[in-house]
């Protein structure tokens, strides 16, 4: 596999289909604009009562340590990328798993999935045929480009850095989630200024909207577990290491 067509599987995999999903792609709703309109308390002090709701920092780390897999529908809209479609997260710590599918222009559909753990970092991708799995650098990840998995990463990371203020409660893919209308610090280095999120009691994110690159992303849950096999985590084919032959 050359290193040509694996640049434009990452590339158009993750600008196009950063609404990519496990195993469908669907055309999701209009996307919404993302801006926190009030003035937050900091994350990791606010208290929790009948009017605020629980302290954002709680649910950021219990989401850190959950196991779930969900399904979402994604849509960007902007000068910057316009698409939709769907992704779906795994995650069964210290395992990782995220499923992408989309079709660039003029070409076949694929799917790709990362894949992270104790072993390694690993991509798989179909085009036609067989699953092709390689073995990825310990440096760098092609989640990287996926704007809606990295914010929600910095988030749980370096809780600190992000300032929420509650909205209320709202029920998506039947599960009810607490909602909250986030500020990054100076000092957050996503890119990523302001944003709307709501998380399951146990942290799970169900919703995010938030603007980035000139673009207004709106990621909604579509359907949510909390009970992840581990076959869920078992790669498709033999990696290989990625730049030989």
């Amino acid at each position: 596999m050359g290193k040509r067509f694996l640049s434009a599987v990452l590339v158009s995999g993750f600008i196009a289909a950063c609404g990519g999903g496990a195993s469908t792609t669907t055309t999701a709703s209009a996307g919404a604009s993302a801006a926190a309109t009030t003035a937050p308390t900091t994350a990791a002090s606010s208290a929790p009562s009948a009017a605020s709701g629980p302290k954002l920092a709680d649910l950021l780390l219990a989401g850190k340590n959950a196991q779930y897999k969900i399904s979402y529908k994604l849509t960007a809209t902007g000068p910057a990328a316009s698409f939709s479609g769907t992704q779906s997260w795994y995650f069964k710590p210290p395992k990782s798993r995220f499923d992408f599918s989309f079709a660039a222009p003029g070409a076949p559909a694929q799917s790709v999935s990362i894949f992270s753990g104790p072993d390694g970092q690993f991509m798989c991708f179909t085009q036609s045929g067989p699953a092709t799995c390689l073995s990825l650098p310990a440096t760098g990840s092609p989640m990287d480009a996926n704007l809606a998995a990295s914010f929600q990463g910095s988030l749980v990371d370096h809780p600190d850095q992000y300032g929420g203020t509650f909205t209320g409660t709202k029920t998506i893919a039947g599960v009810q989630g607490s909602c909250y209308d986030v500020k990054a610090a100076a000092a957050a280095a996503t890119g990523l200024s302001s944003g709307s999120f709501c998380y399951s009691k146990e942290g799970i994110p169900l919703l995010s909207q938030f603007s980035a690159q000139g673009s207004s992303w709106s990621m909604e849950a579509t359907n949510v577990s909390t009970t992840v096999p581990d076959s869920d985590f078992v790669l498709p084919a033999k990696p290989t290491v990625y730049g030989n032959p």
